[in-house]
Parts: C-alpha cells; sequence; structure tokens
C-alpha cells in the first residue's frame, strides 16, 4: 500500500526539474476527481528523459562524475540525438543501490 510518508519521501527524492513537473501535472489536471492513483500521477512527469545536469543534480554529483559513470558503464544511458540522455527509473535504482 502506497502511503502519504511514501509519497513524500518519493517527491523528496525528486530532483527540482522533477518536482516542477509534478506540480505542473498536479495544477494542470487540478482535482477533477477525489482520488487519483500513484501511476496516474508519477507516470506524467516521468515521461521525459534526464540530462547530463539533470541527473548529476538529481544524483547530488558533479557533472563530470555522471559522465564518467556513463563512460565506464556504471550508469545506463540513451541517446537522444547527440544528446547523452538518462531514463528516470534508472537513475532512482542507480541513487538507491549507491546509498546502500
Amino acid at each position: 500500500m502506497i502511503t502519504a510518508k511514501k509519497v513524500y519521501e518519493e517527491i523528496i527524492e525528486m530532483s527540482l526539474k522533477e518536482r516542477e513537473k509534478l506540480f505542473a501535472v498536479i495544477a494542470r489536471q487540478g482535482f477533477e476527481k477525489t482520488l487519483y492513483t500513484h501511476d496516474e500521477v508519477f507516470n506524467d512527469i516521468r515521461q521525459s528523459p534526464f540530462t547530463i545536469r539533470e541527473a548529476a543534480e538529481y544524483l547530488e554529483v558533479a557533472e563530470i562524475t555522471v559522465r564518467r559513470w556513463a563512460k565506464d558503464g556504471s550508469l545506463k544511458t540513451g541517446r537522444l540525438g547527440r544528446n547523452i540522455v538518462f531514463d528516470a527509473d534508472d537513475l532512482k535504482k542507480f541513487k538507491m543501490k549507491k546509498l546502500a
């Protein structure tokens, strides 16, 4: 069961950019329903990949560290044109593994 405490902890773990997206989703959807599922709220904000800068902010490290982890394969990457990007769920798993 997802509790308010778990949701709060998940929001705190988000980068500032991801939190802005969350609150934009909330503002856009308003309070049309009295109950939203976890997926209805959080799936909307996790659609766009993170840039190196956003990933560094989320992981609380320097951009060069993110680049090093990407280069040595520690951190999964993708490409969007010529840019290196990261999936939000992969970053979350990586962060949890690093903190453990």
